[in-house]
């Protein structure tokens, strides 16, 4: 780990924190509860385990985000020169993300053709093309979690602009400009809602701004504040969960949730981070593992997580809370599984073929510790 006084993190460099890939692997795992919440009640009878604080576990997405922006700063610190950089940042970003999506949009696909009655046929109108291409339309995409990604991309293209065009030193008076023209765009009534405009103007991508705010700026804050801070996060979290949860609201005003959901991400993101960067060691390395195949179990989970469930009502029914309790431990376990095996059988070998390109282009060095190896915000 790293000191405070890391030549490493007074230059800047892309230096891999474990604590963030922890924390990708707690928002894949909070999504995967969010989402096992409506297989359990569809597929188990009795009264579900997964309550309505489960209901609120999609807060893993803000956490995706923020932790995005933060990586974003943090691997870009330095490299704002001008157009050729940007266009290699979108390249590497598009590898990234692209591959593995792709692959299970088209295993979508498929099962759409050959069992449309398993598959979720709640939005007819939905575009392939454009779910592919992660162009914001009417309906979800095909794959429904590529939601998220369609905000990655457009995070990423922003940041490439900048990246070619702005200055360092001037990026922070941009986010707060960028952040300032969204909030006038959301009050301005007087345009049509297009699916465009929705993602433009969303209040998740505060969340980016500030995680790139956090990214630029995190060595400035006292790291005595470490602790306080992810204990204020967790503390808000629950907080908000709870509260929305007492209050019946399944789904929050987006704003009151990005302000409660988002603020909770931001200080458990500078919290470990400050901390790992006291050299105290950040997490167990199983934990550091699920956040490596956080996208992997992104993207596959809803696929593990349905088959359990039809699996299980069909061999081992019942409805005890112990049945319950089994069933969301046995779901859960298999798609973190199934999400590490992806990770390592086909998103690895794709990265590593990007790599060894580069590296034989002259393009990168032998080893690489960035952290944007890693998955990026992905939810």
């Amino acid at each position: 780990m790293l000191d405070r006084k890391s030549p490493a993190l007074q230059a800047g460099t892309s230096t891999r924190f474990d604590s963030l890939q922890v924390l990708r692997g707690i928002a894949a795992l909070a999504v995967l509860i969010f989402h096992l919440r409506a297989v359990e009640s569809k597929y188990i009878p009795g009264e579900a385990l997964l309550g309505t604080v489960a209901a609120h576990a999609d807060a893993g997405v803000d956490l995706f985000f923020v932790i995005s922006g933060f990586v974003m700063a943090h691997v870009g610190r330095g490299r704002f020169s001008g157009f050729r950089a940007a266009g290699l940042f979108l390249m590497k970003r598009a590898w990234r993300v692209l591959p593995l999506y792709w692959l299970f949009t088209t295993l979508t696909i498929i099962m759409m053709m050959t069992f449309p009655a398993i598959v979720n046929s709640s939005y007819p109108d939905q575009s392939v093309i454009k779910s592919y291409l992660l162009i914001p339309h009417t309906q979800l995409p095909v794959l429904a979690v590529g939601w998220t990604l369609i905000h990655e991309a457009y995070f990423y293209v922003v940041f490439a602009i900048a990246i070619a065009i702005i200055a360092e030193r001037a990026l922070t008076v941009c986010l707060i400009g960028w952040a300032a023209v969204i909030a006038y765009a959301h009050l301005d009534g007087s345009q049509e809602m297009t699916p465009l405009r929705q993602l433009l103007i969303s209040p998740l991508t505060f969340e980016f701004i500030v995680g790139v705010l956090a990214g630029l700026h995190w060595r400035k804050l006292p790291r005595q504040l470490a602790s306080a801070m992810i204990v204020a996060g967790i503390a808000l979290y629950l907080t908000g969960a709870v509260g929305f949860a007492d209050a019946s609201i399944s789904a929050p005003d987006p704003w009151l949730r990005t302000a409660t959901f988002g603020t909770a991400s931001v200080l458990l993101v500078l919290g470990w981070v400050m901390r790992e960067s006291r050299g105290e060691r950040s997490a167990p390395s199983v934990l550091v593992a699920l956040g490596n195949s956080s996208y992997s179990l992104y993207l596959s989970h809803v696929f593990v997580i349905s088959a359990v469930g039809r699996l299980w009502a069909a061999v081992i029914p019942g409805q005890s809370w112990g049945h319950h309790f089994l069933f969301v431990l046995v779901a859960t376990a298999s798609a973190c599984i199934a999400g590490h095996v992806i990770h390592r059988c086909f998103e690895l070998p794709l990265l590593n073929l990007a790599h060894r390109s580069a590296w034989r282009r002259g393009r990168v060095g032998r080893k690489t510790t960035a952290v944007s190896d890693a998955a990026p915000g992905n939810a």
